[in-house]
């Protein structure tokens, strides 16, 4: 989909940037996503060979990388695998497991769940797609996490305690991370070339999200000449107008260039003195 308005001397065209990078890959995130699904490679880069290696991993830190919490987990294993509603290798057995794990992590981190619906295009959440998706209860599933240390809430908002308003803010900024990387998933990823007289003079890509927040986010940028352009724009769908509309405009910039030709004098033109 192509976007065009013209206000003369300028014409601005919006179209979608299909050579963005991910925005875990191109961004400094406040939070880290990890997922695991076995087609795509989502989130941000990882070694974990599981969702097992990675909760393991997380409780350690919670708990102390050593000996001791090596011991502490391998209790916890044994504990639950000795339950009778929750026999090794049951689907009860490893719930049961990751909400022990879970527990303990959350002392130390804000942990959300990640959602994906893949279902002729992909799309991450927080929640879950279950009753508000075609087919999600077959194209959708939890896929992975992303988390924050309390440490870094800490230092990133400078404060000894986390409050209920500083864990809402924390909470909020990690979601925010997920709908951009869901914007990314969804194609929803936008650039702008703005041109003068047929001449490209500005141009700017990697405008995530809805088509209206790359609007208002792409409005900011033009120059206060251009002010308005974008609430004139109109989609383009015949590929030969456009080119014809380009080709009007690169014309009206030959023109311009051969009459201002014309007026130096001839020895500049030359590049000799007569």
């Amino acid at each position: 989909m192509m976007q065009l308005a013209i206000q003369e001397p300028y014409m601005l065209t919006i179209q979608p940037d299909d050579f963005f990078i991910s925005p875990r890959r191109l961004d400094e995130n406040f939070g880290t996503m990890i997922c695991f699904h076995r087609r795509y490679d989502l989130g941000d880069e990882h070694n974990y060979g599981d969702n097992e290696d990675f909760l393991k991993d997380l409780y350690l830190k919670t708990v102390g990388n050593d000996e001791k919490g090596e011991e502490k987990y391998d209790r916890l294993l044994d504990r639950l695998s000795k339950q009778p509603d929750t026999p090794f290798g049951s689907r009860e057995y490893a719930c049961a497991v990751n909400q022990a794990l879970m527990a303990e992590i959350e002392k130390e981190h804000i942990v959300l769940p990640l959602y994906l619906y893949d279902h002729s295009a992909l799309a991450m959440s927080t929640d879950s797609f279950i009753g508000r998706a075609v087919h999600a209860e077959w194209d959708s599933g939890q896929v992975g996490w992303i988390y924050v240390s309390k440490e870094d809430i800490r230092a990133e908002y400078q404060v000894d305690r986390i409050t209920p308003s500083v864990r809402e803010q924390a909470e909020n900024r990690l979601k925010d991370e997920v709908r951009i990387y869901d914007a990314y998933l969804r194609g929803e990823c936008y650039g702008y070339e703005l041109y003068k007289n047929g001449e490209l003079t500005d141009s700017c890509w990697g405008f995530v999200g809805s088509f209206d927040e790359a609007i208002k986010d792409i409005a900011e940028y033009l120059p206060d000449e251009c002010k308005g352009m974008t609430e004139k724009l109109a989609e383009v769908s015949d590929p030969a107008s456009m080119v014809k509309t380009l080709l009007k405009h690169a014309r009206i910039q030959v023109e311009q260039a051969a009459k201002d030709m014309e007026r130096k004098p001839r020895e500049q033109v030359l590049g000799v003195e007569l």
